[in-house]
């Protein structure tokens, strides 16, 4: 290693242990933004008023919404710019949620009421996300407990080395296997950076000092050329 590739790893460690620089979706501490609904088994279930037509809602980008009816439970949600329309009760072999990936404001309707969504990007000061070339670095310079967030059928087709497997619907259960790593980085993936955004909030709401997300998830490693272990 040449002296100048020394101190530019000496800077990537520095920078990703202050967690203070600047990369992707970076952002600074502001005051954060009421987010409607609740987080049960990694799901933000959102709670919507069929009287209501102008309901406003704000979720973090990256949620899973499940949606409940304020004393009904047969309805049917439509968000054409999310190409959403989901009925409750769910039909046999369908999903109970829908994804979010998108920040953004978006228009909904629920039988004649109806209102908006607004997707916003999570920040927090213990948070930050990075490329897959920033989480290699972090992983060479800090150790960090890697964190896969997806479903073992995923992971056995190929996850980070030394990555451990907790599924985002697991993870406010299985906190406390994580609980003595509350002071380590720790870098959280999924696929493509949706399920990873709920499962740092939940590690930052425990009091997880250090948390990253590989913003763009495994896809976005495989495309950089890193390597997977099966």
């Amino acid at each position: 290693m040449t002296y100048r590739s020394f101190l530019a790893a000496v800077a990537l460690a520095i920078c990703l242990m202050s967690m203070s620089c600047g990369s992707s979706g970076e952002q600074s501490d502001p005051a954060q933004p009421s987010i409607s609904g609740r987080v049960e088994a990694g799901l933000r279930v959102l709670t919507f008023d069929p009287a209501a037509t102008d309901q406003s809602l704000r979720i973090y980008r990256g949620d899973y919404v499940r949606p409940e009816l304020t004393g009904s439970e047969s309805f049917t949600l439509e968000i054409p710019a999310l190409g959403v329309t989901h009925t409750a009760p769910v039909p046999e072999g369908e999903r109970a949620y829908f994804k979010v990936p998108e920040a953004g404001s978006f228009e909904f309707t629920i039988g004649s009421a109806g209102g908006v969504i607004e997707a916003v990007e999570y920040a927090a000061s213990h948070y930050r996300e990075v490329s897959a070339r920033d989480a290699a670095g972090l992983i060479a310079n800090l150790d960090p407990v890697i964190l896969d967030v997806r479903t073992p059928g995923e992971f056995s087709g190929g996850h980070l080395e030394g990555a451990v497997l907790i599924p985002v619907q697991e993870i406010q259960k299985r906190l406390g296997e994580l609980t003595a790593e509350k002071d380590r980085p720790v870098l959280v993936y999924c696929r493509s950076g949706n399920r990873s955004t709920v499962a740092a909030k939940v590690l930052v709401d425990a009091g997880f000092s250090q948390v990253v997300n590989l913003r763009k998830g495994i896809n976005d490693w495989n495309r950089e050329g890193l390597p997977v272990v099966k």
